[in-house]
């Protein structure tokens, strides 16, 4: 008999759902489509309305094309952005629309949190704490919407949200309460004395009770979402987390001196170790967030997919779009293959890729976007090829800091940077090591699919799964001359931040 399960990524710009074969094997893909709100500078909202839509729209789209049987689907599987902060009442409604993990918001919020000393700061290697973390936001409403916080009865994250939409119970995950709460489980929970100095001394009523591992059932499909979907009631729905950290589990990086790239409209940079490490402009290390028992590192940056994504957008031209239809290629790729004629460096020009602030290592929330060395000769395509190679500046740095703690044996990247060949050409140039790009280029969708396949009980455990399930595709490999090339520009990058830093917080400070 068929035996399928489905993976449910919610993402930024849409929710996507797959259904895969206990090989891993993609049978059908659906996408429902999310929109943003921007109501402030670094601000960034999006409906939960639009979520009930999206994630309807994807789950019917992949069993039309898969053309299954739904009754053969045994298990669910989902991940969420993080920290995308959800409020509901006592009823089960949305007081307000979700805070998305690239709002920065709470800045102040976050200096005073690190200004605190507590214990639970270990995470951030006693260092800056991220504005985008979950009791940033969370006090920032409590402070700037005091009634909304007192009618929420449930505050919890977009995973959470998917498993209470699918399932009706409330619960959190240990994937995204130990990266973004503060949590440790082998510490006694939630950071209770971090929460009481902060202020939010009244935050336990409000958060779930439950907290559940990857892979492990919450409840069955309810009778609601079933009829909603087409899929059958009581389908296991097994515990989820964050997109990047699915993604992990979906290019199979579970090994210590694995490290996987998961692109997209972020960049999360995520290892696992055996030990416990702990260094300021690097987060973690997380116990248990992906497996029992190992280590998780990670460092990441705010804004990438979504800077190409509002470059072309914003300032791409009709007569570009003509060239594109007229060469029968994508717009993106249309740009990729102009790009690829420029020399590396984009003849001059050094993009900061901060347009939602830093996250690490500098932790800035206060930094913003510089496109530096513009001069008349410059296009479309210098630009396009300068903000790949900013991207990549803003990951080797991250690296030279990652491998002061520990070691880097093998790259696995996947996501939507991963399908252009240039700009993984450019990762490898820049950094000087090989990347490895997995089969499925699905890897966030596979990995909550995996979780899915726990949950049915395909398969005993996460490392099982993903060994039975996921499969490497090619290699990219670095430019020796190229690599020297991009020494100085990477040089260039980190001149520019630390040339600016102090001035844009400032005028940052003037916008607030």
């Amino acid at each position: 008999m068929a035996r399928y399960i489905l993976g449910i990524d919610a993402g930024t710009e849409s929710i996507r759902t797959g259904i895969y074969d206990e090989t891993g094997t993609c049978l059908s893909f659906g996408v429902g489509e999310n929109k943003n709100i921007h109501r402030h500078p670094g601000w960034g909202e999006q409906s939960l309305e639009q979520w009930e839509r999206a994630l309807a729209a994807s789950i019917k789209q992949a069993l039309a094309k898969a053309n299954i049987d739904p009754g053969d689907i045994k298990g669910i599987g989902l991940d969420g952005t993080s920290c995308t902060v959800v409020m509901l009442d006592k009823n089960g409604k949305p007081l307000r629309d979700a805070i998305m993990w690239m709002d920065i918001r709470a800045a102040a919020e976050a200096r005073e949190i690190a200004a605190s000393g507590d214990p639970a700061l270990k995470y951030v290697g006693f260092g800056n704490v991220s504005a985008e973390w979950f009791p940033c936001k969370v006090l920032w409403v409590k402070r700037h919407e005091p009634e909304i916080y007192k009618a929420a009865a449930t505050i919890f994250e977009h995973s959470d949200w998917l498993v209470y939409r699918l399932t009706g119970e409330v619960t959190g995950n240990i994937n995204a309460t130990t990266i973004r709460w503060f949590y440790n489980f082998r510490e006694g929970g939630r950071p209770v004395s971090l929460y009481n100095k902060i202020g939010l001394d009244d935050i336990e009523e409000k958060l779930p009770r439950r907290i559940m591992k990857l892979g492990e059932v919450v409840a069955g499909l309810t009778k609601e979402m079933a009829d909603l979907t087409g899929l059958k009631e009581g389908i296991p729905i097994a515990g989820g987390g964050v997109d990047a950290y699915m993604g992990v589990i979906g290019v199979n990086a579970l090994r210590p001196g694995q490290l996987a790239l998961i692109t997209g409209s972020s960049q999360l940079h995520i290892g696992l170790s055996d030990v416990e490490l702990h260094a300021k402009g690097l987060f973690g290390s997380f116990p248990d967030a992906i497996v029992p028992g190992a280590q998780v590192v990670e460092a990441g940056q705010i804004s990438t997919g979504s800077i190409i994504k509002w470059f072309t957008t914003n300032f791409i031209s009709a007569d570009i779009k003509q060239a594109a239809e007229a060469r029968k290629v994508s717009l993106y790729q249309f740009m990729d293959e102009e790009a690829a004629k420029l020399p590396a460096g984009s003849e001059g020009l050094v993009v900061l890729e901060h347009w939602q602030g830093n996250r690490t290592p500098w932790v800035d929330p206060s930094s913003r976007g510089v496109i530096r060395g513009l001069t008349l000769k410059h296009g479309p395509a210098h630009i396009w090829r300068a903000i790949m190679e900013g991207v990549v500046y803003g990951t080797q740095v991250i690296l030279k800091k990652m491998e002061e703690n520990f070691t880097i044996d093998e790259i696995i990247t996947c996501g939507g940077a991963a399908q252009s060949e240039l700009w993984m050409q450019i990762h490898a140039d820049v950094t000087g090591k090989p990347f490895h790009i997995p089969e499925d280029q699905n890897a966030v969708c596979l990995g909550a699919g995996i979780l899915g396949s726990v949950g049915a009980g395909f398969y005993p455990d996460i490392l099982t799964a993903a060994a039975a399930m996921v499969r490497k595709s090619r290699t990219i490999l670095p430019n020796p001359e190229q690599h020297a090339r991009y020494r100085e520009y990477v040089y260039q990058y980190e001149a520019t931040y630390n040339s600016l830093k102090d001035d844009s917080r400032r005028l940052v400070g003037t916008l607030q």
